[in-house]
C-alpha cells in the first residue's frame, strides 16, 4: 500500500530518528521524492559529524582526514592578523599555498570551537548540497523509475564520489561543483555557471586544469571528429604528458609553475611509485577500460545522443573531458582521479538516451569493474565511524560528538 505523500516524509524521519541507517533506506525506495532528498541531506550532515579520526598518522588511520583534523587544530590557534597574512600570501601566489577552502573553513569555524567533529560537519555540508544538487538532474528525469537500470545508475552516479570523500574534502568537493556547473552549462545551457566553475580552483588548485578544458569545450566542442581522434590517440600520448608539463612549466607564471611541480617532480613520483601495492592496478585500470569502453559506444551511436536535447552537449564535453584524462593518466593524481567527473555524466546519458533492458547487461559490467572501488570505499567508511554510528539515534550521535566531543 503506497504511503500518501503528505505522510511520506514523516515515516522517514520517524525511521531516521530511529536510527539513521533505517531512515536511508527507506529514502531509497523513491530517489524522486523531495522528503528523500531530505533524508540524504541530513544523512551525510549526520556522516560528517560522526567523521572520526585519529590526532596523528601514527594511531592506525592514515588518510587525508588525519592531515584535515591537525590543520584545522593548528588554524584554531591562528588570530584574525594571522588569517590576514596567510590570504594576502595566497592571492599573491608567491608561496605555493593551494588550500585557500579548507583553511578558511578551519579559521571560521575554529572561532567558536576546536572540536574537529564541526570542521567535518561544515566540508559535509558543502560536499552534499553540490552532490545532491547534481544527483537531481538524474532523478527528476522522466525516465527514472523503480527499475533495476534506475538503481544502478543512481548507483554509480553517487559512488563516483561517495560522502566519504570528505576526507579529501578539497578535490572531491571541488569534483561535486564541477560537475554540477557541468549540468549547468552544457544540460540547461546556463553559460553563467562557468562563473562557478572559476572558484573550484579555490578549493582544490589542480582544478586550474577543469577550467581550463570547461572553456575549451564552450567554443570547440562541436569538432567531435577532431576530439574522438584525439580521444584516441590520448591513450598512446599520455606517457608524454610528464615531458610537456616539464617542458612548457618555465613558460608558465611562478604560482603555476609550482603546481605542475608538486604533480611532476621525480622525487615524488618515485616516492609515490615505492608505496603503491601490486594489487592497485584492480582498483585503476579496469574502471578506465569501461568508461572509455563506454564513450566509443556513445561514439558510435552518436547520432541518437544529437537528438536529445538534454544530452548532445554533455556528450561533446564528455569527449574533450577523457583526452585530457586520457592525456593525464601517467601524472599522479591527475587522471585517474578527473576520470571520476565523467561517471555522473555518463549515468544520465544512458538514462537520457539509452533507457533500454538491453543496456542493463553493459551497466552491470561496468559496474563489476568498480566493485573493487566501491568494496575499498565502504571499508575505508568503517575505518572512519564508530559502531554507534550504525546502531543508535541522530541525538545520541549530535550529543556525543558535538558536546561531549567523543572521537577526539
Amino acid at each position: 500500500m503506497a504511503v500518501p505523500k503528505s505522510n511520506d516524509l514523516i515515516l522517514k524521519l520517524g525511521l531516521f530518528a530511529f536510527n539513521p541507517i533505517l531512515g536511508l533506506f527507506a529514502s531509497l525506495r523513491n530517489l524522486k521524492s523531495n522528503s528523500s532528498y531530505v533524508i540524504f541531506f541530513v544523512f551525510c550532515l549526520l556522516f560528517g559529524i560522526s567523521f572520526t579520526v585519529p590526532e596523528n598518522k601514527n594511531m592506525g588511520y592514515t588518510g587525508d582526514g588525519v592531515s584535515y583534523r591537525i590543520k584545522f587544530e593548528r588554524t584554531a590557534q591562528f588570530d584574525n592578523n594571522d588569517f590576514e597574512e596567510f590570504v594576502n600570501n595566497y592571492f599573491e601566489f608567491d608561496d605555493g599555498s593551494k588550500d585557500l577552502y579548507m583553511k578558511s573553513a578551519s579559521f571560521m569555524v575554529s572561532r567558536f570551537t576546536d572540536n574537529y567533529h564541526f570542521i567535518f560537519a561544515f566540508y559535509a555540508l558543502v560536499f552534499a548540497s553540490f552532490m545532491l544538487l547534481s544527483f537531481r538532474f538524474l532523478t527528476s528525469h522522466e525516465n527514472m523509475s523503480q527499475t533495476l537500470l534506475c538503481f544502478l545508475l543512481a548507483t554509480f552516479f553517487i559512488m563516483s564520489n561517495p560522502i566519504f570523500n570528505i576526507n579529501g574534502t578539497r578535490f572531491w568537493t571541488a569534483s561535486w561543483v564541477g560537475v554540477y556547473s557541468i549540468f549547468q552549462i552544457f544540460h540547461n545551457n546556463n553559460k553563467r555557471f562557468f562563473l562557478l566553475s572559476i572558484l573550484t580552483p579555490l578549493i582544490h588548485v589542480s582544478f586550474l586544469a577543469f577550467v581550463l578544458m570547461l572553456f575549451i569545450a564552450l567554443f570547440l566542442r562541436k569538432y567531435d571528429k577532431l576530439w574522438m581522434i584525439l580521444f584516441i590517440l590520448s591513450f598512446f600520448l599520455s606517457e608524454v604528458s610528464l615531458l610537456l608539463l616539464e617542458t612548457i612549466q618555465s613558460y608558465l607564471p611562478s604560482f603555476i609553475s609550482k603546481v605542475i611541480q608538486l604533480y611532476t617532480d621525480s622525487n615524488i613520483i618515485e616516492t609515490k611509485q615505492e608505496q603503491a601495492v601490486w594489487y592497485a592496478f584492480i582498483f585503476k585500470v579496469p574502471p578506465r577500460l569501461a568508461i572509455n569502453f563506454i564513450v566509443i559506444f556513445f561514439y558510435k551511436y552518436r547520432e541518437l545522443i544529437y537528438k536529445s536535447h538534454f544530452s548532445s552537449d554533455l556528450f561533446r564535453f564528455l569527449i574533450v573531458w577523457m583526452t585530457f584524462v586520457n592525456f593525464t593518466m601517467f601524472i599522479p593524481s591527475v587522471g585517474i582521479r578527473f576520470i571520476h567527473l565523467a561517471i555522473p555524466i555518463i549515468a544520465f546519458i544512458i538514462l537520457d538516451v539509452f533507457y533500454e533492458k538491453k543496456f542493463t547487461k553493459l551497466l552491470l559490467i561496468t559496474l563489476v569493474c568498480m566493485l573493487p572501488s566501491y568494496a575499498y570505499f565502504i571499508n575505508l567508511t568503517f575505518e572512519v565511524t564508530e559502531i554507534q554510528f550504525y546502531i543508535t539515534n541522530p541525538f545520541y550521535l549530535i550529543y556525543d560528538y558535538l558536546v561531549l566531543g567523543s572521537g577526539t
